[in-house]
């Protein structure tokens, strides 16, 4: 059994991953609104490493609070008006085990937050370990008080998924201490558990499949256009449209299998074992034709099969073809970035003097990369090698970032993609801040907020409020906020201006929530379930640009 390391008792709500159905039309009481929202709108925050992720934990399982439990009860009935049938399995049983990998969960999170800035790369797995930890723990609370329901069961069924993969990223992570090793056995083992009581197979995580698939998809197609354009109607141009097209099949057929429940994890990696089959020699042969635009294409396919590979929870395997491939395609993208800027716009540039020693160090860098990788150097050297790309590549943008050329700036927007391919063949973790997986959050908050806007004008309109002034003001507020924060994440604002511009937000939506609580009109329902995917999105994007 997990004990924690930390003496404190969490007290913590209900806490699923925003799904509908699970806890779809919620508030917190008052009480609890002071629980998730400390004194000054300030979430509760201590100076040390442990104090703020005790405080994530809370937020996070806080943000999915279940007062109102009569809303949820009419969730969880069928179409006919009848409670679904529980599956035949002990609550009596899974108790213990769901609190034992809950405690476990939040040790695991507690060592991996004194580690965070000592191991390059485990950010973003202790961003995934932060959620994982509340959804946990709110499981827990809610099973201690509930009888074994379909929805608690399938919520465990992704909580098996969302373990699995942060277990696979961890165990392939360079540099995590024995300490956190020690404790991710003894999750799988809590984990192997409840699969063991449930009944279950090792799940994975369906959602995220399809749609990397699906974008997939889109990748293979956009290929398609790209050959026909460059190629024309040579014989060639007419092998590889067949080629493709019967890889896209195959693709098509993964997402048949996907989205089928019946088929097991096997099943699923052996039809995207086919696609590598086909992919990996048609790739081969497309580089040959030495087209920057199918280069582009072929880059954009690697890099989500990639992110398939991972999801699929396949042993990492480092391809030193596709090393050297990346590390060439990188020096031409310099090559091209500077063929495509005028001296004269450089000069401009309000730190022309560091352009050019930035640019020699970036080049020398990636030409000692191809080095060691001719070499077969350990793959520990490797993996540093790589990191002096990192650096200076982030010194290379911040010099060259604000170049008036967009020719320029689309090369250097390639540069970057260019390294990230190149850190995913690597099977390398972002050290720094997401801004894709940033951007992408903010995206949905933005939407989100658009949502609770339209729903606060209608409540507002049909139920006069005395605070409906404010009211509808915060909901304005809120939604430009989240749009201005949307878009200097997009446009790389520095970190401790998006930390700012989030304060803000998180502000806004904290006095917001405490008037959207008080509607008693039809919206109730709606304005519950947009804030139930909203909160957790808020401190998910929070935690990330605190670290």
């Amino acid at each position: 059994m997990f004990c924690h390391k930390h003496p404190s008792n969490i007290n913590g709500r209900l806490s699923v991953p925003a799904m509908a159905l699970f806890f779809a039309l919620i508030f917190s009481s008052h009480a609890t609104r002071s629980m998730l929202f400390a004194q000054n709108g300030q979430p509760s925050r201590g100076g040390s490493a442990s104090d703020r992720t005790r405080g994530f934990i809370d937020d996070y399982s806080n943000s999915f609070d279940s007062e109102f439990g009569s809303e949820f009860n009419s969730a969880r009935e069928s179409a006919n008006g009848q409670v679904e049938n529980q599956p035949d399995v002990d609550i009596k049983v899974l108790r213990p085990l769901i609190r034992n990998f809950s405690d476990g969960m939040t040790q695991l999170t507690y060592a991996l937050s004194e580690q965070v800035n000592a191991v390059p790369g485990l950010r973003q797995s202790y961003s995934q370990a932060l959620r994982l930890s509340g959804i946990a723990l709110g499981l827990h609370k809610y099973a201690d008080k509930h009888a074994l329901d379909r929805p608690l069961q399938d919520q465990l069924r992704q909580l098996d998924a969302d373990w699995r993969e942060l277990a696979y990223r961890l165990e392939n992570l360079r540099g995590v201490p024995e300490e956190s090793l020690d404790l991710i056995k003894k999750m799988n083992s809590a984990d192997q558990r409840i699969r063991q009581a449930l009944g279950i197979q090792p799940q994975l995580d369906r959602r995220q499949l399809l749609l990397k698939s699906a974008g997939l998809v889109a990748d293979l197609e956009n290929l398609q256009e790209d050959m026909a354009s460059e190629l024309g109607n040579a014989q060639s141009a007419q092998v590889y449209r067949r080629a493709v097209g019967r890889i896209r099949q195959v693709i098509l057929n993964l997402i048949a299998v996907i989205r089928d429940d019946r088929s097991d994890a096997k099943v699923i990696v052996e039809e995207y074992q086919q696609f590598e089959t086909l992919w990996t020699p048609l790739a081969l042969k497309l580089r040959e034709e030495e087209d920057r635009y199918i280069e582009r294409g072929l880059r954009r396919v690697s890099a989500t099969a990639s992110e398939i590979y991972q999801l699929l929870l396949l042993p990492k395997k480092v391809d030193s073809s596709r090393i050297i491939q990346a590390a060439a395609d990188l020096k031409r993208d310099i090559d091209e970035f500077f063929e495509r800027t005028p001296l004269i716009l450089v000069m401009q540039l309000p730190k022309a003097k560091q352009a050019i020693a930035t640019a020699d160090q970036f080049y020398y860098a990636c030409s000692q990369f191809t080095e060691v990788v001719n070499q077969r150097h350990e793959q520990s050297e490797i993996l540093e090698s790589f990191r002096q790309i990192e650096s200076a590549e982030r010194a290379f943008l911040d010099v060259y970032r604000d170049l008036d050329s967009d020719k320029a700036m689309g090369v250097l927007s390639r540069i970057s993609q260019t390294v990230k391919a190149l850190r995913s063949t690597l099977h390398l973790q972002h050290d720094d801040f997401n801004r894709q997986g940033g951007e992408d959050l903010a995206a949905s908050i933005l939407n989100f907020t658009e949502q609770i806007e339209i729903s606060v004008k209608r409540w507002i309109e049909q139920d006069r409020q005395p605070f409906a002034a404010n009211c509808l003001k915060d909901a304005a507020d809120l939604t430009d906020l989240a749009a201005q924060l949307h878009d200097d994440i997009a446009n790389s604002k520095p970190d401790a201006e998006l930390k700012l511009q989030m304060n803000d937000v998180y502000e806004t939506w904290r006095r917001l929530y405490g008037y959207l609580v008080k509607c008693q009109t039809e919206d109730r329902a709606t304005l519950g379930r947009i804030s139930a995917n909203l909160t957790p999105a808020l401190v998910e994007l929070r935690s990330m640009l605190s670290q």
